[in-house]
């Protein structure tokens, strides 16, 4: 259903988005990374754009949703990624969930485009540290080709199923918000921020989980102690519990479950069922907990909920701002001419310093009338042959295509698939005043692997990572 210009991604993406799908598999050439000017108005683009979601069901992982903010809907959520793969590289803070895009992909079939059945599903999900100085060193630190595996503050994930999964119906979800009996449970989900995988429990009211230790030092310090010291109160412990919790205990593994991974039991308040008054106020305590933790999900520095909507480049009208730049070959000579009529020495090199600055003039108006055509636009994708990234410079960190590692998993080779828009932070209330430490880029372009190949090839579960590469806007 198309909301005046735009749609929802999901719907979008279901009803046949062509330029979501990769035609028959074949690596692009390294055009994609070519500084020399081309004709971009033949790639189809599709623009991502925000609003609030009309209904919290549609953000929910059965619904397969693309959206920006809050906590990620994992796609599998049984095997999310663990250890270093949620930890900043740079300063060792657990990651921020940023963004995710439902992209399953489509290839050339008999007549027409044919969903592709190991890849029925497929999300692409986005993490990033929230402090500017490691963005700042990924910067430099992304041309190292073991940059994939570690020393990353921007990190992205693919997960993909085929139709017939156990997760999800094989049917389509519904859309009145249920959730189909047959979903699966997930893995258990850190209390504070509802992003990574919950290993310790708290030691005193043994209800709040974590992800680490730091999340459980913040929630500690932001209220959680006054619950614990509740707990204490009415069982008349005497216990001393520190505010950094040196109670932290590892959660018990329960007994393998048939998709894999292990399934963590649900710690539960007492038994309803006594009639010892401490125990009933302990119960009444931890029920509140319980019924209230997932909204708690949001005190942990999490970024506003939206929904993510598509709509096609094509559809919005181009602008003026591109013809208000005169070409290169114009401009040059008239430098010249000017610095002789001054009577100025004009070398080899002072010409080529000229012809670099307009060439990063032109670069900058191109990218101004792309964006001037949608200005609240804060995603680009388009895997399709041909596509690249737009990039606000020439010169400012451009990767080549040897930049660009190899798939971590099928050695073959990646492919521009999506960009993040500098818009995006404006709308994730994310303002940058002077000398500040807040978030800031010029785009974030995300690569992928060609073939999308599937993580089971490798005897593995879970996400397999792709690889973001960060242009940061030049001060």
């Amino acid at each position: 259903m198309w909301e005046g210009n735009r749609c929802n991604a999901n719907q979008a993406l279901e009803t046949g988005l062509a330029a979501m799908h990769l035609s028959s598999g074949v690596p692009r050439e390294d055009a994609e990374f070519d500084s020399e000017e081309e004709d971009e108005e033949d790639v189809l683009v599709t623009l991502g754009f925000v609003q609030a979601a009309e209904n919290d069901w549609k953000l929910q992982r059965h619904q397969f949703p693309s959206k920006v903010g809050g906590a990620p809907a994992w796609l599998d959520p049984v095997n999310i990624p663990e250890g270093d793969q949620t930890r900043c590289g740079v300063c060792g803070n657990p990651l921020a969930f940023l963004l995710q895009v439902y992209a399953p992909l489509r290839e050339e079939g008999g007549g027409g485009l044919d969903q592709r059945e190991d890849v029925f599903h497929r999300t692409l999900f986005v993490f990033v540290c929230q402090n500017m100085a490691c963005l700042q060193q990924d910067q430099h630190l992304q041309y190292e080709r073991s940059s994939q595996s570690l020393c990353r503050s921007l990190r992205v994930f693919r997960s993909q199923l085929p139709r017939n999964n156990p997760f999800y119906s094989y049917q389509p979800p519904s859309s009145d918000g249920l959730q189909d009996s047959s979903s699966c449970e997930g893995a258990p989900l850190c209390t504070w921020c509802g992003t990574w995988k919950a290993n310790i429990v708290c030691g005193v009211c043994r209800q709040e989980r974590y992800c680490c230790g730091i999340h459980q030092r913040e929630h500690w310090i932001a209220g959680h102690s006054a619950f614990c010291g509740q707990i204490q109160a009415v069982t008349g412990a005497t216990q001393h519990v520190p505010p950094f919790n040196l109670g932290l205990r590892p959660l018990t593994s329960g007994a393998a479950n048939p998709n894999g991974g292990l399934t963590l039991p649900l710690l539960t308040p007492p038994s309803t069922e006594t009639s010892n008054p401490v125990q009933t106020m302990v119960r009444d305590v931890l029920n509140r907990v319980v019924a209230t933790t997932s909204r708690r999900h949001g005190i942990a520095k999490l970024w506003p909920e939206m929904e993510l909507i598509v709509d096609e480049e094509e559809n919005f009208e181009p602008t003026g701002v591109s013809q208000n730049s005169t070409s290169m070959t114009q401009h040059l000579p008239n430098v010249y001419e000017k610095s002789r009529e001054d009577g100025k020495e004009f070398s080899a090199s002072d010409m080529q310093d000229v012809e670099d600055s307009l060439s990063e003039q032109q670069k900058w108006a191109a990218f101004q009338a792309h964006i001037a055509r949608a200005p609240d636009q804060v995603l680009r994708y388009s895997r399709v042959v041909g596509a690249k990234p737009l990039w606000p410079s020439a010169e400012n960190c451009v990767p080549s295509s040897s930049d660009i590692p190899p798939c971590s998993n099928c050695g073959g080779p990646r492919i521009f698939e999506l960009q993040l828009m500098p818009q995006l932070l404006y709308f994730l209330g994310v303002h940058n005043a002077p000398e500040s430490d807040s978030l800031d880029w010029a785009t974030i372009a995300v690569y992928a692997c060609a073939s999308s190949c599937c993580i089971a090839t490798s005897g593995r579960k879970g996400y397999l990572e792709e690889f973001p590469w960060v242009q940061l806007a030049v001060t």
